[in-house]
């Protein structure tokens, strides 16, 4: 069985976020939820050929959607794993449209001119701008 292990942390003002929740979907069924331990880690092994949403909730956050595909080129039987850090901002924040913040942060997809997982830019870019200019290299 093939599966990508994706090691994931979650930040909040830059600081490492303890007790995020943490809700997988596949193919938009339930799969389960989890929590990120002490310094906002995760672990999750998602197997190839299937989709995947993440939902990130913690209280006082706004709550963060990625997008996970997990499709590889055929005969293809090495890859790396996928590292992340996703970042979380306040709820407070007056100047962000809720209409955004229901779409995916960032998908998630194999990238064969990188050799490996990588999550969208261009997708990425357009939702940060929207999002009154968050854009940072992680999501």
């Amino acid at each position: 069985r093939m599966v990508l292990p994706i090691h994931g942390q979650v930040l909040a003002d830059g600081e490492k976020v303890e007790d995020c929740q943490l809700i997988l979907y596949k193919d938009n069924v339930e799969l389960g939820k989890l929590a990120s331990d002490k310094r906002g880690r995760f672990e999750l092994e998602l197997d190839i050929d299937a989709t995947y949403n993440l939902r990130i909730l913690k209280d006082g956050f706004q709550e963060k959607l990625v997008a996970i595909e997990t499709t590889l080129p055929k005969d293809l039987v090495r890859y790396p794993d996928y590292e992340c850090t996703v970042s979380l901002q306040r709820t407070a924040s007056p100047n962000v449209d809720p209409f955004y913040t229901d779409f995916p942060s960032a998908i998630i997809r194999y990238n064969a001119d990188l050799g490996g997982f990588y999550h969208s830019e261009h997708y990425l870019t357009h939702i940060q701008t929207k999002l009154a200019g968050f854009a940072q290299a992680s999501f």
